[in-house]
C-alpha cells in the first residue's frame, strides 16, 4: 500500500532503530504506523501500526529489541501505560487477529479491541481514588467475557476496585 502526502495527517519522530530515525506517521483515517530503515536497508518500510500510536510503541518495543525510543521534551509529558490483556479472549478470537489493550494515560484509562491493528470497538473509563470507574460498556456480546477480565486485571494492577457508570 503506497500513502500519498494527501494521506497523511501527521509525522513524528519518535525514536531510533538501528542507528536510524523511527517515524510514526498518522493517517488522515487515524490509523498510525511506523516506519524506519531496518540494519542493511536502503529504503524505509512499516515497521509496525495501529489504532493508537501507545500500541504501536508497545509493539515497537516487544518485537525490535534494538528500538530505542526518543525522550520527551516536555517534563509535564506522561507517556501512557499499554498492557496487553489478548489472553481473556477465546482461542478463536486470537487465531483471528484480536486483541484487547488497555491504554492509560495519568487517570484515564482507555480499553481498545482491535482486529489485525484496527480498532472496531473501545470503553472509556477513569481512575478515582479507589475504582476503576468504566463507562458503558457498548461492545459485541462475544468479547463481555474477554472485557470483563481484561477490566479486572487492570483495576488489579491498579490496585483499585472495578465499577461501571450507569
Amino acid at each position: 500500500m503506497k500513502l500519498t502526502p494527501n494521506d497523511i495527517s501527521s509525522v513524528e519522530e519518535i525514536g531510533t532503530l538501528s542507528g536510524n530515525a523511527v517515524k510514526l506517521v498518522k493517517t488522515k483515517g487515524g490509523f498510525w504506523i511506523a516506519i524506519a530503515r531496518k540494519k542493511g536497508n536502503i529504503s524505509e518500510e512499516a515497521l509496525g501500526a495501529g489504532s493508537h500510536p501507545a500500541i504501536v510503541k508497545y509493539n515497537l518495543e516487544k518485537q525490535y529489541p534494538d528500538y530505542e525510543p526518543s525522550m520527551m521534551k516536555s517534563e509535564g509529558f506522561v507517556e501512557p501505560i499499554v498492557e496487553k490483556h489478548s489472553h481473556f479472549l477465546d482461542e478463536e478470537l486470537r487465531k483471528s487477529g484480536h486483541d484487547i489493550f488497555s491504554i492509560q494515560t495519568g487517570t484515564s484509562v482507555e480499553f481498545q479491541i482491535t482486529k489485525q491493528n484496527s480498532k472496531i470497538a473501545e470503553v472509556i473509563g477513569n481512575l478515582d481514588t479507589d475504582h476503576l470507574l468504566l463507562n458503558e460498556l457498548n461492545i459485541p456480546k462475544k468479547f463481555s467475557k474477554a472485557m470483563a477480565g481484561a477490566s479486572v486485571e487492570k483495576a488489579v494492577s491498579c490496585k483499585v476496585g472495578l465499577k461501571l457508570r450507569k
